[in-house]
């Protein structure tokens, strides 16, 4: 089945190099892959601490993944209580709303601490979409962090069946965490509740080389509705030949991945493969404040790695619309993105 969206956009004239930032943070764009916490950066931070030096240091020169997930883990403790909660998240959506964003799905896993339970963290997140003023739309994705025992896994599955019901803004699920400290028999047993349940669901999968022959059972028996990062599933492999038979969406984060050693350069990184193959993707950010990055800057990153032009950066967003997870903006969506003439 071919996914690809036929557009009659105009191709966008390229004799005058790549395109400014400026004119690239003009396109509107979908941003489906981005943690709340890892977006948050520290000048977000500043004024919710009662002293400098509680802030995180942020990652060093050739930093390692583990020093990412340290600063990561170091900036959810920050947001341990409602009232900073809710102002990170307030100042992320103004962030990517600044940034061209028009259709935002960020996730978080609900954390219990001496401030709130997960219901409560779940409530803050909620309400403060409720109350962004923003014209950006924006959804939540709960997450599931498959690293943790089942029962918080579990629970978290359910505060996500409880809010997408009573909840427009909370629209599916995302399944994160290590997969080394995975017991994959748990992370299925969720997973089928989520479906069970018609929950949607993306999933992060196959981000490490000696973990991509152990995604096989998600992709196949789970069939996820889009896949975060997916870096080592080859286009060509039975599980890469599943993904392309039933469509799902690939989430693809170059800065992330560069920084996270899981691709050489930006060149070398599988977008292109799939993207040459008509199949789905989408550009996005993961971490946005902690990789100190931009939804604009990964599009003027592809342009200069891959030769897109602006046609296909509005194109690829028009057809990753059928992959957002509210159905009912989609149309709306739709007219902000097809005809869209960039200058």
């Amino acid at each position: 089945q071919h996914y690809f969206i036929q557009s009659n956009l105009r191709k966008a004239p390229m004799t005058q190099g790549t395109p400014s930032l400026p004119s690239l943070r003009s396109l509107p764009k979908l941003e489906l892959h981005a943690h709340l916490n890892g977006c948050a950066r520290l000048s977000h931070l500043e004024d919710l601490v009662s002293d400098p030096s509680l802030l995180p240091s942020p990652p060093p020169p050739n930093a390692s993944p583990a020093d990412y997930f340290s600063f990561m883990s170091s900036v959810a403790q920050i947001t341990t209580s409602a009232s900073n909660l809710r102002v990170v998240l307030e100042l992320v959506l103004q962030d990517f709303e600044a940034d061209g964003v028009v259709y935002l799905e960020l996730r978080s896993s609900p954390k219990h601490s001496a401030h709130m339970d997960k219901t409560q963290y779940v409530e803050t997140i909620v309400k403060g979409m409720e109350a962004y003023s923003g014209k950006m739309i924006v959804r939540y994705l709960v997450s599931i962090d498959q690293s943790k025992p089942l029962s918080d896994m579990v629970e978290n599955v359910e505060l996500a069946i409880k809010f997408s019901k009573s909840s427009p803004f909370v629209v599916g699920v995302d399944l994160c965490g290590n997969f080394f400290s995975t017991n994959k028999e748990n992370t299925l047993k969720v997973l089928e509740r989520c479906k069970a349940a018609g929950l949607k669901i993306a999933c992060h999968i196959a981000e490490d080389a000696a973990t991509a022959d152990q995604t096989s059972d998600i992709i196949r028996d789970i069939a996820p509705d889009r896949l975060g990062h997916a870096t080592f599933i080859e286009p060509e492999s039975a599980d890469g030949g599943v993904v392309r038979e039933r469509g799902m969406l690939i989430e693809c984060c170059i800065t992330s991945n560069l920084l996270c050693k899981s691709v050489t350069s930006p060149s070398a990184h599988h977008f292109k493969a799939w993207w040459d193959l008509k199949h789905p993707v989408l550009l996005c950010t993961d971490d946005s404040g902690t990789f100190n990055t931009t939804l604009t800057e990964e599009y003027q990153v592809a342009l200069e790695a891959f030769g897109l032009s602006i046609e296909e950066l509005v194109l690829m967003n028009l057809n990753a619309i059928k992959w957002i997870f509210d159905d009912s903006v989609k149309d709306k969506l739709r007219s902000v993105f097809q005809g869209f003439v960039p200058h």
